[in-house]
């Protein structure tokens, strides 16, 4: 390496000396410090959905695209934990509405998402997911 530097007519740079390394100090999340779950949901008491958008009303354009088509969820959640995910997702405002379809059933808020499975049968179904059409309207005006 030194003749590298000679023949160009270059100083030649001093040598480092590698200091050994000081002790690692590992800083901890607040995170890492609570107790970890000991409890974890049997994969069969859970219900992985297909959430397939068929469409917005007109007059309904504000809207993001849904990124994430394919969730997995606990089957105690309900139809209007679905909402809000779509809500938040989607970035929708209050002035608008989703409905949730499975199969030909116009869902309620209150239903969980087990009921839906049982009730629907296999055929709302499709290679193991629940399969959730949902769509954005404008509210009734009653």
């Amino acid at each position: 390496m030194c003749n590298f530097y000679k023949e160009r007519g270059l100083a030649v740079p001093k040598t480092v000396v590698v200091s050994p390394p000081g002790p690692v100090v590992i800083k901890r999340q607040k995170k890492e410090n609570l107790p970890q779950s000991v409890f974890t949901i049997p994969p069969e008491l859970d219900v992985s959905l297909l959430l397939e958008f068929v469409g917005a009303e007109e007059g309904i354009n504000n809207f993001k695209p849904l990124e994430r088509r394919y969730v997995r969820v606990s089957g105690e959640a309900t139809v209007r934990h679905v909402e809000l995910f779509i809500r938040r997702k989607m970035e929708l405002s209050a002035t608008c509405q989703v409905d949730v379809v499975c199969g030909d059933q116009l869902l309620d808020h209150y239903q969980s998402l087990k009921d839906v499975q049982n009730s629907v049968g296999e055929e709302a179904l499709q290679d193991g997911l629940l399969v959730l059409h949902f769509g954005l309207v404008l509210p009734s005006k009653s």
